[in-house]
């Protein structure tokens, strides 16, 4: 289960983790907030990757109406997002696919998440925190 590293600048990532994608020839539809939140709930921390990998990758078949409503019923909605992937030929010994699309999203998402203020450090707090300016 070696996959690469995605090596890109947080705009780069937040512009691909945007960008629908493709698992074999099913669309993927954007990593949205919508569906990060919906395959957050649907993921275990207990659960294996390919568990989770299941659950998020589904979950970006799925419009935003549609996510929506497998939100509704998490049992449901988990059961539904292991028969698609049976239905795509995915199984414990044939995952790559799978895993490849669940790593990308993560990765992306990640590295969108690194944002930094231009011109200023980490820790460094706005020029207005704390009130008004000292006389």
């Amino acid at each position: 289960m070696n996959v690469e590293e995605i090596e890109m600048t947080t705009e780069q990532a937040l512009v691909s983790a945007l960008t629908p994608k493709q698992v074999g020839d099913i669309g993927l539809q954007p990593f949205s907030l919508l569906r990060q939140v919906i395959a957050i709930d649907l993921c275990r921390s207990s659960s294996s990757n390919f568990f989770n990998a299941v659950m998020t990758v589904w979950v970006c078949t799925l419009s935003p109406i549609e996510a929506l409503k497998a939100h509704e019923d998490v049992a449901s909605a988990q059961q539904s997002a292991f028969e698609w992937a049976e239905a795509q030929g995915y199984s414990i010994t044939h995952y790559k696919p799978l895993l490849d699309a669940y790593k990308r999203l993560n990765d992306e998402l990640a590295a969108s998440t690194k944002a930094r203020v231009r011109g200023g450090q980490d820790g460094d707090a706005p020029k207005n925190v704390g009130g008004q300016p000292q006389r």
